[in-house]
């Protein structure tokens, strides 16, 4: 609690939580437990304005997305509308969406982005370029990757910054949502995979993986960060809290 309370004395224009803010499955049955934790991290935002999209693992409990929406609409500074939803904020166009939970099938391990969620953001943003903020990378970043022995680089003469210290994490069934989007994207902003935190462009937009905030990261003993994003110039700053 003490590394989210640092991250919310950061300076900035609003805060996006970029889902797994809870680990539900630590909780099971226990609603009691999960709705006062999840109140103690949101104390920690003081008031600054914040927005939330949920995580693959916010809602592995007895929790519902409807149940934890309406802990999060509780506090003032929440700019959260729902599960998919746009803000427009200091000039900017902002898309958030739920990038889902476990794939109910046999053909990926991850939740797809439904492709009825990827034409209402279509309807959303056009005529816009916006920032996509969701919890789980797009399936396209795996073109770039491939294994070198036990771990993963990206292919020679693909540009980047940033580390990529594990396999990015997408479902294995791609809905074509950068295809779709991608004229109306300036940027997407993704968390999910804990120790990644490169930077890259896919059909001409930013990609831009987030490192874990939290104090649980796996793999890498990380000392929590957060990634401060410019909208206008879409630079990116990591700050250690």
């Amino acid at each position: 609690m003490k590394a989210l309370e640092k991250a919310f004395r950061i300076p900035c224009d609003m805060a996006v939580i970029l889902g797994d803010f809870v680990h539900g499955p630590d909780y099971g049955d226990d609603k009691e437990s999960y709705i006062r934790d999840l109140r103690k991290a949101l104390d920690k935002t003081s008031d600054v304005p914040f927005a939330f999209v949920f995580g693959n693992h916010d809602d592995e409990c007895a929790m519902t997305k409807d149940e934890i929406l309406s802990v999060i609409g509780e506090y003032k500074n929440s700019l959260t509308e729902g599960e998919n939803y746009v803000l427009h904020k200091n000039g900017e166009t902002l898309l958030f969406i739920d990038s889902g939970s476990q794939y109910d099938g046999e053909e990926s391990h991850y939740d797809i982005v439904k492709p009825e969620i990827i034409d209402w953001a279509k309807r959303e943003i056009e005529g816009e370029k916006a920032i996509l903020f969701q919890h789980i990378i797009i399936p396209d970043i795996i073109d770039a990757v491939e294994k070198q022995g036990k771990k993963y680089r990206f292919k020679d003469g693909f540009s980047y910054v940033g580390k990529l210290r594990e396999r990015p994490c997408p479902p294995d069934i791609n809905t074509g949502e950068l295809e779709i989007l991608a004229p109306n994207l300036k940027a997407m902003v993704f968390g999910h995979d804990h120790v990644n935190s490169f930077e890259c462009y896919l059909s001409g937009v930013k990609i831009i993986q987030c490192l874990s905030t939290g104090v649980s990261g796996y793999e890498w003993p990380q000392r929590p960060t957060v990634k401060l994003l410019d909208t206008e110039t879409l630079e990116t700053e990591i700050i250690k809290v």
